[in-house]
Parts: C-alpha cells; sequence; structure tokens
C-alpha cells in the first residue's frame, strides 16, 4: 500500500470515529459536519473528499460494524444443530454477549436505537442492527420447526411467531439496556435472561 493510500485511509478512520463520538454524545440530527471536522482535526473538504454528505458517513459508520449475527447462528448451528434447544440457548447468549463486549457493536447498536431522532429511526441503514438478516431467519426458524417437531415448542405457537418472539425479547434487552448501560450489569443476567426466554418458548419438559 502506497503512503498517500495509508494516510487516506487514517483520515477516513479518523473522520468515522469522530461521527461515532458526536452522534453518541448529540445524537444524529444535531450532528453537522463542522462537528465532525472539528473532533476529527480535519477540514470538511477532507470530509468531502472521502463522502458525499453526512447520510454516507453514517452509512459507512454502520457498515465499519456488521452485528456477527450470521456468524453466531452458524457457528452454533455447526456445533449444536442436532439439539435445536440448545443451539437456540446457544444463539441467544452469543448475541447478547457480543453486545456486552463487543464495543464497537455496542457504539453501534447505541446510536442506531438510542440517537437516531424520529425522522431518522426509519432510515434502510438501521437494518444493518435492528434486524435480522434473511440467512438468520431462515436458519432461526427452521430451529423452532425442528423444536416442534420434537414436540418441544410451547402449544399455539408457530415456528415464525417463535421466531419473532425470540428476535424481539433480545432486541427489547438490548435496547433497555444500551439506554443506560449503569443500571445493571448485563454480563451478569443475560445467561439467566436467556433462561427465561426459553422457558418462555418451550414446554417445562424441554426447559
Amino acid at each position: 500500500m502506497s503512503r498517500r493510500k495509508a494516510e487516506a485511509e487514517r483520515t477516513r478512520d479518523a473522520i468515522l470515529d469522530a461521527a461515532e463520538t458526536q452522534f453518541l454524545t448529540q445524537g444524529v440530527s444535531r450532528t453537522t459536519l463542522a462537528h465532525i471536522a472539528a473532533e476529527a482535526g480535519v477540514t470538511r473538504g477532507a470530509i468531502y473528499w472521502h463522502f458525499e454528505d453526512k447520510a454516507a458517513v453514517f452509512h459507512a459508520l454502520l457498515e465499519r460494524v456488521r452485528v456477527p449475527l450470521d456468524e453466531i447462528v452458524d457457528d452454533a448451528i455447526l456445533r449444536l444443530g442436532n439439539t435445536p434447544t440448545q443451539c437456540l440457548h446457544a444463539i441467544a447468549q452469543c448475541a447478547l454477549s457480543a453486545i456486552c463486549h463487543n464495543l464497537p457493536l455496542q457504539r453501534a447498536a447505541t446510536i442506531v436505537l438510542h440517537r437516531c431522532e424520529k425522522l431518522e429511526d426509519h432510515h434502510p441503514r438501521i437494518s444493518v442492527i435492528t434486524q435480522l438478516s434473511e440467512h438468520a431467519k431462515t436458519e432461526v426458524e427452521q430451529l423452532f420447526e425442528q423444536v416442534q417437531k420434537n414436540g418441544h415448542l410451547r402449544p399455539g405457537l408457530s415456528p415464525a411467531s417463535a421466531r419473532r418472539q425470540f428476535h424481539g425479547f433480545l432486541l427489547g434487552i438490548s435496547f433497555n439496556w444500551l439506554q443506560d448501560p449503569e443500571q445493571f450489569v448485563l454480563a451478569d443476567e443475560y445467561e439467566s435472561m436467556v433462561d427465561t426466554l426459553m422457558r418462555g418458548l418451550l414446554v417445562e419438559s424441554s426447559a
């Protein structure tokens, strides 16, 4: 890599780091390119060299932090796919562990869930953080189909409904904790939270 290209990449990363700081501090709507430039120690022209506008900065910031859910799901299936209830339990635990311990993901999720004002919270890129990929949806729903075939899915629940409740529970915990991480230590509680989730979705004999 040439020195000029390396310097350009460092500048781009510094701009994204500054945008993350400003978005966390004052929200996406209230952050301007001037704020980002001042935080990064660059000119607005330097920002425009790398990004078309603030929306492009926002896109790039989220792209830099990809939710590892597909990998979490695939790894759990590889290890525990023959025991679908244990597999789902592992997926839920690993997802909450990522929110606790993956700091770039934690900051990006905080921006999306708590720093995007009303006019911005339907931005299509927010799906990077808040929605399951089609791959993860399919795999998790198929796990619930196996649970149902084994007679362990709570009566009245379809696999699709179970998958939606599974996702909504995890997203709700993340939303609540990221609103004020000082309110409790999620790392100490997420295992019992996942136990509660699974007891709600499964019949007693499989919990």
